[in-house]
């Protein structure tokens, strides 16, 4: 059974028999910032130690821990050159004004290079064109030839345009994907449920690949033309070098995106590119007020974070897109993506086929299926984790970040 193009279907949650459901529990959202410049920190690590919980803060220093009891909690959070803080916070309390974390630099543990000066933007969109790495958004490496991967997410209607709103409706997947060069990738959607509403069709995209660029939303077709990361994107792109920033030994640089002539459709937003060898490490883009207006929708925006993989290999684990519609409703598929196995040999079938697929063995499951497996999804990332603490080639950093 093929799962039909990524814009056509994302849609297609609104048409799900909607039902009332519970209030959501207690989020805890936050920010953790440098305490001197108040810039965010991208990739710092949150712990409840308590609960034995915790979250690692995106590119704009954000994180989020949800499902938490009322009462006093402690919060600690660490980061590679600054002083580890803890604070006690009280939910749900926090958890309504989303407090900033503020880190202090540490002289003992910063990288010498912290606060050197910044390259030129034209250095930058240089080292970015030399050799093109990206193709609609993929991480691209001429020696990386294949690998797997695992994925898993939600994809969720809310009542209004805020993520944290009411719950209309909840559709939850996991599953697995093949890739190999040149740009061939396949994924399987292995088993899912629905949550807050009876599930008539399966009704998303599960992909690795989010191209924002181009699709079908609403009936319409559209085209804004080349990605902010292909060779001749400049003549259509305005670029303004933000910042720079560490992400452990990497420094990574933040730009600004817009297109040069307002009245054309383009994407506006971020993209921020590893210093060393001009990789993706992630962005945040959406199509501007002329491209989103024919299409009836308020918000059309793409976000996906990458991380280092053997020290080389920036791979996504981390995607979300959010459409607004006009009336106002939040649709939001967030996707995970992990377990990734690299240059493994992938046979001809796996990836000669349908991008997006359901397997024969993810048929809905019933009530008592997922009741006895409600653990399943967190049992295999324990032993994930287990798995790469004992492993040769996973860095140092990276095993003491795990056991973390």
């Amino acid at each position: 059974m093929s799962v039909r193009p990524f814009f056509s279907i994302l849609a297609g949650i609104f048409a799900l028999h909607l039902v009332p459901a519970p209030s959501n529990p207690a989020t805890l959202n936050g920010t953790v910032r440098d305490s001197a410049s108040r810039a965010p920190l991208p990739y710092a690590t949150v712990i409840l130690p308590e609960l034995r919980r915790g979250d690692h803060t995106d590119l704009y220093g954000r994180f989020a821990v949800s499902d938490l009891p009322a009462g006093p909690i402690l919060i600690r959070v660490s980061y590679v050159g600054y002083r580890t803080a803890s604070r006690e916070i009280i939910v749900p309390d926090a958890a309504d004004r989303r407090p900033d974390i503020l880190l202090s630099p540490s002289p003992l543990t910063l990288k010498s290079h912290v606060g050197m000066p910044r390259p030129s933007l034209e250095d930058v969109l240089e080292g970015i064109g030399r050799e093109p790495r990206e193709n609609v958004f993929h991480t691209r490496y001429t020696d990386l030839k294949s690998y797997r991967f695992a994925l898993g997410g939600t994809q969720t209607l809310y009542a209004d345009d805020r993520a944290g709103a009411h719950v209309l409706a909840q559709i939850e997947f996991d599953g697995r994907g093949y890739y190999r060069n040149p740009g061939r990738i396949a994924q399987d959607i292995t088993a899912y449920r629905s949550r807050h509403a009876p599930a008539q069709r399966f009704g998303m995209h599960p992909g690795v690949i989010v191209n924002i660029r181009s699709g079908r939303l609403n009936g319409r077709d559209f085209d804004v033309g080349p990605l902010p990361l292909e060779w001749d994107a400049r003549r259509d792109y305005r670029y303004r070098l933000v910042s720079t920033v560490q992400m452990g030994d990497v420094a990574v640089h933040k730009i600004h995106v817009k297109p040069r002539k307002k009245r054309r459709p383009g994407l506006e937003g971020a993209i921020w590119i590893s210093a060393n060898d001009f990789s993706l490490v992630g962005y945040d883009l959406r199509l501007n007020k002329r491209g989103r207006k024919p299409l009836g929708v308020k918000e059309l925006r793409t976000y996906q974070q990458n991380a280092l993989y053997y020290d080389r290999y920036w791979l996504p684990v981390l995607q979300t897109v959010r459409i607004t519609t006009g009336s106002g409703a939040l649709a939001e598929q967030t996707t995970r993506i992990g377990g990734y196995s690299l240059n493994p040999v992938l046979h001809d079938s796996l990836v000669n086929r349908d991008p997006f697929s359901i397997r024969p063995d993810a048929t809905r499951r019933g009530a008592a299926y997922w009741k006895a497996r409600e653990d399943s999804l967190e049992t295999a990332q324990r032993q994930a984790v287990q798995t790469l603490l004992e492993t040769n080639t996973v860095p140092h950093g990276w095993k003491r970040l795990l056991s973390q």
